[in-house]
């Protein structure tokens, strides 16, 4: 087991991106739908946040596992791990719930069918847009452990993951799936039917968890200047092959090129040699309270709109939303290091 060390270029890293994941719901939901920024943000850039997050919470739980004759003592903090990690997604989709009311409510469901419908979501992918990457991650992790634990080698496991992911994409990706077959568009069409999404931790999660594991049970690293570089090459990559497969006004969650990217864009972070500080650590806890919350921060606009005087465009509804969000998440942090406040930690 290595001992603790400091990352904060993964700490400024996980703010930045954080921001950007609630920029791409803003895109999504309040941009017209032939704004460049639908391109660019929800479709190019956004795509490079989740795979970092897995990548970095698989880096930092398996810089924790000895494996071998560890096994049981693993298997305790992985348990440990994503248990706290499905706490964390019911307790949030629980404080969700006064919006999946309102949805539900405006929507005219009968009471019976909201419920279904929340409970199918809510099992299957997540009831909020963001909250998929926690029961997604907990699943990537246990399915990652389990297969390193059982002796599988590393580059079995991602090579493993990187088929799923490529199964992922092709499937959710309509310039790919409406060339498919129609036996197979039937198919496909089925399996959403029951499990919604390829979004989740078997078609998505289990590649860049593995990869953290690669990462954190490797002893040499690309050096700053290399990853750097790759990732520059792979984010113009991405660039490209969001231009290919997006059309006006669509959603891409799946790029295959956010891999070497997010992978290099891990690597340089990593690599960065700042002295640790305190605010490197709130900006951490910050990034986990913008993730988990911009939501609400949605609707509290919306339902306050009758009282706003402020022109609703894409340039004031960012601002609206995004300095909230991060005024809320810099208060709540702080506020989680006073003793009245520290019980805010179990949430994040």
């Amino acid at each position: 087991m290595e001992t603790k060390k400091q990352y904060p270029g993964l700490d400024v890293l996980k703010f930045f991106l954080a921001v950007l994941v609630a920029e791409r719901h803003v895109v999504q939901i309040f941009f017209d739908v032939s704004s460049k920024w639908r391109i660019l943000l929800n479709n190019w850039m956004s795509n490079l946040a989740v795979p970092v997050f897995f990548i970095t919470a698989g880096f930092f739980l398996f810089r924790k596992l000895e494996g071998g004759t560890g096994r049981e003592k693993d298997r305790k903090v992985v348990f440990r791990y994503c248990g706290r990690i499905l706490r964390m997604y019911v307790i949030w989709s629980i404080l969700y719930l006064p919006v999946d009311w309102y949805n539900w409510y405006h929507g005219e469901r009968i009471v019976r069918d909201g419920i279904l419908s929340w409970l199918h979501a809510f099992l299957f992918c997540s009831t909020i847009p963001q909250l998929w990457y926690l029961p997604a991650l907990a699943l990537a992790c246990l399915l990652v452990w389990f297969a390193w634990a059982r002796e599988m080698k590393i580059w079995q496991i991602v090579l493993v993951g990187a088929v799923l992911l490529l199964c992922g994409y092709l499937g959710d990706n309509w310039y790919y799936n409406q060339r498919f077959p129609q036996g197979l568009q039937e198919l496909l069409a089925l399996y959403r039917k029951g499990f919604l999404t390829p979004r989740n931790g078997i078609f998505y999660g289990i590649f860049y968890v593995s990869l953290g594991l690669l990462l954190a049970k490797t002893r040499r690293h690309l050096p700053l200047w290399g990853a750097s570089a790759g990732f520059l090459f792979f984010f113009w990559c991405m660039y490209r092959e969001v231009i290919k497969i997006s059309d006006a006004g669509s959603n891409t969650n799946f790029v295959l090129f956010a891999a070497p990217a997010a992978y290099c864009l891990f690597a340089a972070a990593a690599a960065v040699k700042w002295k640790p500080r305190r605010a490197y650590q709130r900006l951490r806890g910050m990034s986990e309270w913008i993730y988990l919350s911009h939501f609400y921060f949605f609707y509290l606009l919306n339902w306050l709109r009758p009282w706003n005087p402020i022109p609703f465009n894409s340039k004031t509804v960012t601002v609206m939303i995004l300095v909230p969000v991060i005024v809320c998440a810099w208060c709540l942090v702080r506020l989680s290091e006073t003793q009245a406040g520290a019980w805010l930690k179990k949430l994040i």
